[in-house]
């Protein structure tokens, strides 16, 4: 059923408002600078349209009926979503000044979040930012609590209060340094690992592909160093100590320098770990955290290829494939 509604102006809807404010026509007109004949036309136009009247006419003013009240009350939402829609478009424009909070692993900090951000500061340089590294854990929990405007972490614990906006997985495998034997191997999987020493995390450190508890399980003497800061662990690679579980994320500079090499693991018990980006539930981001936020959605699938790219892999040797 076609609306009696779809040609109603703004015009006349801001004259009724007026009028309702001001308690009368002739006041209603004072306030927008215009004759009163030009307000009564504009109410009479709609009271034509909807079929009902909108005001009782009395000596002292005019007095809103039950559709007059109606008609008020969407009035009153209609100006408050406009409002909104200025202030959100003024946010676009750089008009305001924009904070978003950014809660994120040390490796996404690194390599992924850095050539977002210049891109997106260059369009709204007006944006402010925090950002905050943390574990994968600390990140959800800023997420739950409203304290972080967007969250990403790498294969982190799931939480029923936190919701998975934009996900891609990414390779894992080993990192080793160019002399270790084991790096002139195009991929490996965790037995060739019983003669390295192993460079890894803590639990509960970095994200969860399952290596860890078949490690234990299969390998209990493999383990040299343990660390609660993964990024340690490239260091020691680099210096020959043995090799590191991880995905290239993170230490793309040094696979792209040729310090170390990155082979990927084909097991296929190991879970790729996925870059995840988080929200709360039900939350209304700010603008600028909003559109920063699908920016960083929409980046992922190229992020992707970059990562393959550096760390060597192409569409017959990606991680992704299961021997």
């Amino acid at each position: 059923m076609k609306s009696s509604f779809v040609h109603v102006h703004l015009v006349a809807l801001r004259y009724f408002g007026e009028t309702v404010r001001t308690g009368s026509i002739r006041q209603a007109a004072e306030q927008l600078n215009v004759v009163p004949s030009a307000v009564s036309r504009q109410i009479l136009k709609l009271e034509d349209q909807l079929q009902c009247k909108l005001f009782d006419r009395m000596a002292e003013g005019v007095r809103l009926t039950a559709a007059g009240e109606v008609l008020y009350h969407y009035i009153l939402r209609l100006e408050r979503d406009l409002n909104s829609a200025i202030s959100q478009i003024d946010d676009l424009k750089g008009l305001r000044r924009g904070h978003v909070r950014i809660a994120c692993e040390d490796g996404i900090g690194r390599d992924f979040l850095p050539g977002i951000l210049a891109a997106f500061h260059a369009e709204f340089p007006r944006v402010t930012y925090t950002v905050e590294i943390a574990s994968s854990r600390e990140i959800l929990h800023q997420v739950a609590e409203g304290l972080t405007d967007i969250g990403m972490a790498m294969a982190p614990p799931t939480r029923p209060d936190v919701t998975i906006a934009a996900q891609m997985e990414m390779p894992v495998g080993i990192i080793a340094h160019p002399d270790n034997p084991i790096a002139a191997r195009r991929e490996v999987r965790l037995a060739d690992l019983a003669d390295q020493h192993l460079i890894q995390a803590e639990d509960g450190i970095g994200g969860d592909t399952g290596y860890g508890a078949h490690l234990r399980a299969s390998q209990p003497d493999t383990r040299l160093i343990e660390t609660n800061a993964p990024d340690v662990i490239t260091n020691f690679v680099e210096s020959g100590l043995g090799v590191g579980i991880r995905t290239p994320v993170g230490v793309l500079a040094s696979l792209a320098s040729g310090r170390i090499r990155f082979l990927p693991l084909v097991d296929p018990q190991i879970k790729l770990p996925a870059l995840s980006i988080f929200a709360k539930p039900q939350r209304t981001l700010p603008v600028s955290g909003a559109v920063l936020q699908e920016r960083l959605k929409a980046a992922l699938p190229d992020f992707r290829a970059h990562v393959d790219e550096v760390a060597g892999l192409d569409t017959d040797d990606r991680s992704t494939r299961r021997a």
